[in-house]
């Protein structure tokens, strides 16, 4: 676990980097991304986005090694999606061999993620993240489990906050200058997933979210993502 650790010391999420294609599905704008998995609304005036997922337990894909590390991350998060900035929390996860890691994390880019003192999760861990827009170059993340809550804020960044997109994403993040092996995490689930657009709230699916599918560097497609309501389930293939 300390290699792990140790490896991972420097890692950062990505803003979303595109894929191939997109196409439409029965109504739904559908993209592909070599990094995000999940979906994002795309307005105007974004100032909260929230949702609930159980920690998944990692495993090595099909014809993997036990000797390489492989890992993701489940999070919400406010632009970055067609903008360099971003303010995002979640949980990252990785195994290697029979070890693994899980991570609580804040970020607020072009700065790399910061684990969250004071938590601690692990597979099956029911988690709730909110990341909210308190100002143009300010915020504050939160995340609860396990009947813990903590919370970092950001003020005066050097980088501002649009507002302009909300998300829901698994991630293949990056460790130094290149994506980690992707770990297959099975199935994650938002629950009560929401989004403040304008002092109203949304769902993923009142509000017609955009559909993000992975694209491995092979270009193969590796997930699915459906949306129904404040439900959003984000399945590896």
């Amino acid at each position: 676990m300390d290699a792990i650790r140790a490896r991972n010391a420097v890692r950062r999420s990505n803003r979303f980097l595109a894929g191939s294609n997109s196409n439409n599905v029965n109504g739904t704008a559908d993209v592909e991304s070599h990094n995000w998995a999940g979906a994002a609304l795309t307005t105007s005036g974004v100032t909260e986005v929230s949702g609930t997922f159980t920690v998944p337990k990692p495993s090595i894909p099909a014809g993997g090694s036990s000797r390489t590390e492989y890992c993701g991350a489940a999070w919400v998060g406010i632009d970055g999606y067609s903008n360099a900035d971003l303010i995002q929390t979640g949980v990252l996860w990785c195994v290697e061999g029979g070890q693994f890691l899980y991570e609580a994390w804040y970020e607020y880019l072009p700065a790399s993620l910061v684990a969250y003192s004071g938590i601690s999760v692990t597979a099956g861990s029911v988690v709730t993240v909110t990341a909210t827009k308190t100002g143009t170059n300010s915020g504050v993340t939160t995340l609860t489990s396990g009947g813990k809550t903590v919370s970092h804020t950001f003020s005066r960044e050097s980088s501002s906050l649009p507002g302009t997109s909300a998300e829901w994403i698994v991630e293949d993040f990056t460790s130094g200058s290149s994506l980690v092996p992707f770990a297959n995490f099975g199935s994650v689930t938002f629950t009560g997933a929401s989004a403040v657009v304008n002092g109203a709230t949304v769902t993923p699916g009142s509000g017609s979210a955009v559909i993000i599918d992975l694209e491995d560097a092979s270009g193969d497609i590796i997930t699915s993502t459906s949306v129904s309501g404040s439900s959003l389930t984000v399945n590896y293939e």
